[in-house]
């Protein structure tokens, strides 16, 4: 039993449900318990360029500024959670999910909004940052969310809901054979630079469903120790997000931290419920 629960816990933590975790900055743990954590910025000057805090330094081919409404995430919890005079402003930080969108995904943002929000460092994610909801026509499409100081892109998804009825079930013999999921994620990587590097190996993750849309996700390991999460459909092959290294690598570091936490409190409860060593219980399975 207790290597189920810490199998489960392993699974929810590295896989599809990344992107409806960590992408969003305000999960229900996170309102009731934000912890400030100081994170060192000494190499950032407040009077370095847009492009040179992003790690932008072009516009991404074919992409024109578009006049987009920016404006604040309307939920309270962001509401008290006010950014520094080093962060970007909100506005520069819209500029830059804007260029990203249409480089990754092709989207310009023509008369459509973008709204913000703060995130202060947590244990989870000792770097703040701005959360972006994206609307298309007055709809929430895409979601980003990146470094407040230096631009450094943490996430971007694309949200979509198919008009076909689609099998949203575990693939079984997508799981024994991912390798056209492993090629594309490859490929796009490096078109996009996902792991600013080098990439040493692909992995697949594993499957899941974001709306009626069937997901799989892919491990993207760069030569530089850097590691991202790609999301595409099972449906169509589309990319539907990048969890990059910025926000994935400490998000997988703090959950090994709580797997390792619950094991220890797991056998802990074990040796005090047994002294003796005897199981207490004991499962049968075929």
């Amino acid at each position: 039993m207790k290597k189920t629960i810490l199998t489960a816990a392993a699974v929810i933590g590295a896989g599809a449900l990344l992107f409806q975790g960590l992408t969003q900055a305000a999960t229900a743990a996170e309102i009731r318990k934000v912890i400030t954590v100081n994170t060192d910025y000494s190499n950032v000057t407040s009077s370095a360029s847009q492009a040179e805090r992003s790690g932008l330094p072009d516009l991404p081919e074919g992409y024109i500024k578009a006049n987009y409404k920016v404006d604040d995430i309307k939920s309270e919890y962001y509401r008290d959670q006010k950014p520094a005079s080093m962060d970007l402003t909100k506005e520069e930080a819209a500029e830059i999910g804007a260029q990203a969108l249409w480089a990754i995904f092709g989207q310009s943002l023509e008369g459509q909004a973008i709204e913000l929000g703060y995130q202060k460092p947590t244990v989870q994610v000792p770097r703040s940052y701005w959360n972006a909801d994206v609307l298309i026509d007055g709809k929430l499409v895409y979601t980003f969310s990146l470094d407040s100081v230096t631009g450094e892109l943490f996430t971007i998804t694309k949200s979509r809901t198919l008009k076909e009825k689609v099998d949203l079930s575990f693939d079984t013999e997508l799981d024994k054979n991912p390798k056209q999921y492993e090629e594309l994620a490859k490929k796009l990587a490096k078109e996009f630079n996902v792991v600013h590097g080098e990439i040493k190996s692909v992995k697949y993750n594993s499957q899941g469903y974001g709306n009626n849309d069937p997901t799989i996700s892919v491990d993207i390991f760069g030569e530089n120790g850097e590691i991202a999460l790609m999301d595409f459909s099972r449906y169509d092959q589309a990319l539907t997000g990048i969890v990059f290294n910025g926000l994935y690598k400490p998000s997988m570091e703090y959950h090994a931290r709580s797997v390792k936490e619950m094991q220890e409190k797991l056998e802990e409860m074990e040796d005090s419920a047994n002294p003796e060593g005897k199981p207490a219980l004991k499962i049968w399975s075929e």
